[in-house]
């Protein structure tokens, strides 16, 4: 792997544009972002027979605990258990991330829960975020916090059977994060997405702030996958490509000009898809490639330059990376098109960062020739399973609270029409992914504006031309 920053001209000029269009379709996806807040704090401890104890635990419901909704529990049992707790107070106004480690724990089950206030004989009460399980290995989750703010997080065991199991070593890390959305392409860090385009015949990207006025930046050539993503922290969406004939990601380092000032990682072998998100929490885009020869995700961290690398998927996959758990990490996921007679016959099979009561989910959802385009339409920090069906122009949702279920409802959004390219992202700045597409026949954006909900108005406006590529929402690619 060779990662390096460059200033010199000519790498991206126009006279290096080569005739070749891209085969594979880009597909839509709203991208997380946030951004980090101080350093983060590091607490460890252990969990013994001398501690004091709490009156019962709650409920391990599977559903972790995320930003902007928190969560609640109920308790599960009174039975006494070993805990220990933290209280910390919110620097800011935004979210904070527990992520916690028990694989020193020997093999004892250990539960996380963070209390707005904690009562050890109540603890079923002002529960506001958990992982959603029992852990003996690594899980986080997020709650909104507000800046002056005192909160708890508690640590304690799990009754064994026939005796208690408890942890001789374990850390957790709280990370505060601020502006946490999915807003797509973000040229002004103003939570609103704006529509861009990325022009074959130039390298030219096109964009329409959401703030007023508009950008034109050089960077890429026409053969180039468009991977455009937060990769130096700020806020601010970076124009990024991805060069299959060479195996290199490039991406800017500043909006001013990219194309003089980036940073360049050989990364991938050919045959390789982009999967860019952040894996690591660091706040920073990662870049990523999964392998359809061997279903491996090939990560290299922003925050340490190290590669994590998983197995998950299979040749003939969709992947699908988003943050389906809200513990603002990008999950690996795959879509697989099983085409096997049956309805839904689309598998979304997730590994998630902190799982479902422990496992992975395994979702069905789709048919034959529809879109993934999963994002956030609920506002709940966490993306959910989504399709679009170019066929009828419906997008069809599972919520994220409903994703390890077979979902068979025909309900659905109507937005666009066949040939449209679907660029889901926030383009109001209400925290919700927005149903959007862009129309090459006519150069036109059709954006349905959640409005908290409500769907009670949209823009329309004209922004580039038939040839061009819709950039807003465009990392991800599928066969």
């Amino acid at each position: 792997m060779i990662s390096l920053s460059c200033s010199r001209r000519g790498l991206f000029s126009k006279a290096l544009l080569v005739g070749l269009i891209v085969t594979l379709n880009q597909v839509g996806f709203s991208q997380l972002v946030c951004q980090i807040s101080g350093a983060p704090i590091v607490q460890t401890g252990a969990l013994t027979a001398g501690d004091p104890t709490q009156t019962g635990r709650i409920n391990r419901n599977g559903i972790t605990g995320s930003c902007p909704t928190g969560k609640t529990n109920a308790l599960f049992n009174s039975t006494p258990v070993v805990q220990d707790n933290y209280t910390f107070n919110a620097p800011v106004t935004g979210c904070a991330t527990v992520a916690f480690d028990a694989t020193q724990c020997t093999g004892a089950t250990t539960q996380v829960v963070a209390y707005s206030t904690f009562n050890p004989a109540t603890p079923g009460a002002n529960v506001i975020g958990d992982f959603g399980f029992s852990t003996t290995a690594t899980a986080s989750f997020s709650f909104p916090v507000t800046q002056g703010q005192n909160y708890t997080v508690v640590v304690h065991d799990i009754l064994e059977s026939p005796t208690n199991l408890f942890c001789p070593n374990y850390t957790f890390t709280v990370t505060y994060r601020q502006n946490c959305r999915q807003p797509g392409f973000d040229q002004t860090n103003d939570g609103q997405a704006d529509p861009v385009v990325f022009r074959p015949s130039t390298g030219d990207w096109l964009t329409l702030n959401s703030a007023g006025g508009t950008l034109t930046q050089n960077f890429g050539l026409s053969s180039d996958i468009l991977t455009p993503g937060d990769y130096t922290g700020d806020g601010q969406t970076d124009v990024s490509v991805y060069r299959p004939s060479t195996n290199v990601w490039y991406y800017g380092n500043n909006t001013v000009n990219p194309g003089q000032n980036f940073t360049a990682a050989q990364w991938g072998v050919a045959g390789d898809r982009p999967v860019p998100g952040d894996y690591d929490g660091d706040g920073k885009n990662d870049v990523a490639i999964w392998r359809p020869s061997d279903g491996f995700w090939y990560v290299l961290r922003s925050s340490n330059s190290t590669v994590d690398f998983v197995q998950w998927g299979r040749n003939g996959d969709i992947p699908a990376p988003a943050d389906y758990d809200g513990d603002h990490l990008t999950d690996r996921v795959v879509v697989r098109p099983d085409k096997v007679g049956i309805t839904p016959n689309y598998r979304w099979y997730q590994r998630l960062t902190n799982f479902n009561f422990g496992f992975s989910l395994v979702s069905s959802w789709g048919i034959v020739g529809d879109i993934v385009v999963p994002g956030d339409y609920d506002g709940n920090g966490k993306a959910d399973v989504t399709v679009f069906r170019p066929s009828n122009g419906v997008w069809y949702t599972v919520p994220s609270v409903a994703q390890n279920a077979v979902a068979t409802t025909s309900s659905g959004f109507q937005w666009g029409t066949a040939g449209d390219i679907p660029q889901p992202a926030d383009y109001d700045g209400d925290g919700r992914t927005d149903y959007a597409v862009f129309r090459p026949s006519t150069g036109t954006w059709f954006i349905s504006n959640s409005n908290n909900g409500t769907y009670d108005s949209f823009d329309s406006p004209v922004w580039g031309v038939s040839t061009d590529r819709p950039a807003t929402a465009a990392f991800a690619v599928s066969p």
